[in-house]
């Protein structure tokens, strides 16, 4: 599911905001690469840095935020399913944004605090947001033995979700708006945040 929200967002933010990725900051790092060297060679290519560089920024600060707000369990348990409230909040105001850079800056930073999400609930050698690593892995896997296939079935499952998912994601955004697609995903990690909560809790009881 956080894969999905990862596509979903991904394929839409790149269709809808300038061809920007919000949670692929791999691309974005070649996109802003590219558009610094065409200004300082005085290439004419029509890339622009701004857009990569709000996107590294935001998803920048809300992975350090969300990794601070969750070390040592500071927030108790109930601290790594907070973080998907955060990113249903940041989702829904870059649903409302009508600025460029701030839908890509608050886009980016959900992604930044679902990445550390991700990492706090210990998902071995995948990541939702960047998938060359998980890419890697999945190939590492399928010489493992029984134990590495059954993780390169996850890796792979990962996979096609975010390309399933980015292909929708542009699809809505395209029929509808970006907006739309943010309130989806937004509305898909609240489910998300519930259920987290609820087991959290469980968890708790039973201490």
């Amino acid at each position: 599911m956080l894969t999905a929200i990862a596509g979903a967002v991904d394929g839409a933010g790149f269709l809808s905001l300038s061809q920007q990725f919000v949670a692929n900051q791999t691309g974005n790092a070649v996109l802003l690469a590219v558009a610094l060297s065409g200004e300082m060679t005085g290439r004419e290519d029509g890339l622009s840095p701004i857009g990569p560089l709000w996107s590294l920024l935001g998803f920048s600060l809300g992975a350090v935020l969300a990794s601070f707000a969750t070390r040592r369990h500071v927030l108790t348990s109930f601290g790594v399913p907070l973080l998907l409230l955060v990113e249903v909040v940041v989702l829904a105001l870059a649903g409302l944004s009508r600025g460029f850079e701030h839908s890509i800056t608050l886009a980016a930073f959900a992604m930044g605090v679902q990445s550390i999400h991700a990492a706090r609930i210990g998902l071995s050698g995948v990541s939702t947001t960047v998938l060359t690593g998980t890419l890697i892995a999945l190939f590492v896997n399928l010489s493992g033995g029984r134990k590495g296939f059954r993780s390169a079935r996850l890796q792979a499952g990962v996979w096609a979700v975010y390309l399933v998912a980015a292909g929708i994601g542009s699809v809505l955004a395209h029929a509808m708006s970006f907006s739309a697609v943010c309130w989806a995903a937004a509305a898909v990690a609240a489910a998300m945040a519930v259920a987290a909560f609820a087991e959290a809790h469980r968890g708790a009881s039973t201490i």
